[in-house]
């Protein structure tokens, strides 16, 4: 494989990641909002509160790909005890 071909095998998988996160924050974005002005009467059902959970795991997933694609190594919050001890842990 040569240079111009790994640089652009690498330019698509950057494309089609950054792509994915972009989808991601979309789904995240589709969440019933608790935290707004408004005023609740009643409690939200089951399966609000599961789109809440599930939207803002796609907000966090998309977020920590963003992270990875930025500075090219998995975000704190997801380093193994290895993963930590090579990097330094945070103070």
């Amino acid at each position: 494989m040569t240079a111009k071909t790994m640089n652009q095998t690498e330019a698509n998988l950057r494309a089609t990641l950054t792509t994915l996160a972009e989808r991601w924050e979309q789904m995240a974005k589709a969440a019933p909002d608790f935290d707004g002005d408004e005023l609740f009467i009643d409690e939200p059902t089951p399966v609000q509160l599961q789109q809440f959970e599930r939207a803002t795991t796609y907000g966090r997933a998309a977020a920590d790909l963003r992270e990875v694609l930025r500075v090219g190594r998995i975000p704190h919050g997801l380093m193994t005890d290895a993963e930590l001890d090579a990097h330094g842990a945070a103070q």
